[in-house]
């Protein structure tokens, strides 16, 4: 036991105080708040704003706007065609909508120097349709469209849609509007999360056991300690690593995070846009004004209350024992091919095989966390293999359509799969490690596996 405990303690010391680890490991957080940023930071600031001459010559769309798109901005324009299309090419204009005088056929022509996306296309026409929509109202019923817009808003409103649940005991629960969505969202994330990290760190066991027999550094361990020892050692101190890095991660991101949400606080609120929205509300509206005012309410707390359905003191206790036993399984693999094979050329063969199930899992991911309580769930969340990243996505959806029981008997059958597997890990470990010269085959590796001794 002492020779294990200083093999782990040397695996351990070993990594963190490499420069690389120190590196990844603050350089990491920072990555995960910029994907996290970044999609708040482009939604406010990252849009330009284009700006479309019109050149209406049929009289008829001589109100556009694109209330869809606020950074699309038309400016009416007179004079030559011609004169026009130069303007354009010294990039006064971002494109030039041309609406000739044809009352048989109705539309335009788009001009543009550079290429413009299909949104900027589809929100021209759909001004265009807004525009002729509103004159049509006007002249034929003496209505315009925002306010009939604003008069079906505040009736259709009053339609209310609730979910009612029926657990396994048939007494109903509310549910959110919310829930299956954020339920859907957490489970992806948590699956993605503990694919990442399991992949991440088996392969740091692979290249460590790799690296120490092509240097021969373990001929000189193994006159200490048995196989079996450096096998076991080595896991649990690159999993100490991986619990390290983790915490770390999840601490230096949360803080990054919060931070920035002070500095920045309306990048992952709605409160500007809330309050935009308000501020462009009629005063004398009062009663639209507070419908509005309701709806926002409703629908954070719609979405507070969905985070709450979550349990995720559970899911954080399973997340830490699905990575280490995921880990234990994996790792033991992944060592008894390191130490099977001279080199990484030789590895891949093996290890194909034993990644398909982890990307096999995350084909099936948006159909596991859409279908929680599905045989294709339960089954993948059965299989050893997949069951770490499949039950954690299927965790979200509650007690309701994940009961004890499944996660009971998906636990068991793991920790009996990883027993399996460092016992086979270990046969396989003892011959290879000190065999050179030779390539391995499967066949080679089902005779070390029956081997007595």
């Amino acid at each position: 036991m002492n020779k294990i405990l200083i093999i782990i303690k040397r695996e351990y010391f070993q990594v963190i105080k490499k420069k690389s680890f120190v590196v990844m490991t603050i350089l990491g957080p920072i990555l995960l708040a910029a994907l996290i940023i970044t999609p708040a930071l482009l939604s406010i600031y990252g849009k330009d704003t284009t700006t479309i001459a019109v050149l209406d010559q049929s009289g008829i769309f001589s109100q556009l706007d694109s209330p869809n798109d606020k950074d699309i901005r038309f400016q009416y324009v007179d004079g030559e065609i011609d004169y026009l299309k130069q303007e354009l090419a010294k990039k006064k204009y971002d494109a030039l909508l041309l609406i000739p005088d044809d009352p048989i056929s109705l539309g335009g022509m788009v001009y543009s120097n550079s290429s413009l996306n299909t949104g900027i296309m589809s929100n021209i026409l759909a001004a265009m349709k807004r525009n002729l929509s509103n004159d049509i109202l006007i002249s034929e019923f003496n209505i315009n469209k925002d306010s009939l817009d604003t008069y079906i808003e505040q009736h259709t409103n009053k339609i209310n849609l609730g979910y009612t649940f029926i657990n396994k005991d048939g007494v109903e629960e509310s549910k959110s509007s919310h829930s299956r969505e954020i339920q859907l969202i957490v489970g992806i994330a948590v699956g993605v999360l503990i694919y990442m990290f399991i992949f991440m760190y088996c392969s740091m066991v692979l290249r460590g056991v790799l690296e120490e027999k092509t240097n021969r550094i373990v001929e000189i361990i193994i006159s200490s300690v048995k196989p079996i020892q450096l096998m076991v050692g080595k896991i649990i101190g690159v999993a100490l690593i991986g619990l390290t890095q983790l915490l770390l991660w999840v601490l230096l991101t949360g803080a990054i995070l919060t931070v920035f949400s002070i500095a920045v606080p309306s990048t992952f609120g709605h409160g500007a846009e809330n309050t935009e929205m308000l501020e462009q509300m009629p005063i004398g509206d009062s009663e639209q004004t507070n419908s509005l005012i309701k709806n926002i309410q409703n629908s954070d707390n719609e979405f507070i209350n969905a985070l709450q359905e979550i349990n995720f003191t559970q899911i954080i206790i399973l997340f830490v024992f699905y990575f280490l036993a995921g880990y234990f399984l994996y790792a033991s693999l992944f060592a008894a091919v390191g130490a099977a094979v001279d080199n990484d050329t030789d590895s891949q063969q093996f290890i194909t095989p034993l990644t398909i199930p982890l990307i096999l899992a995350m084909i099936v991911s948006s159909f596991v966390a859409d279908n929680p309580d599905g045989q294709v769930a339960f089954w993948f969340s059965m299989i050893p293999f997949t069951s770490p990243v499949v039950m954690l996505m299927r965790l979200p959806a509650g007690p309701e359509l994940v009961q004890s029981w499944e996660i009971f008997l998906s636990c068991s059958i793991l920790i009996l799969t990883c027993c399996l597997s460092a016992w086979t890990a270990a046969k396989i470990y003892k011959t290879g490690i000190l065999m050179y010269g030779k390539k391995t085959s499967y066949k080679e590796l089902w005779k070390w596996i029956r081997y007595k001794n």
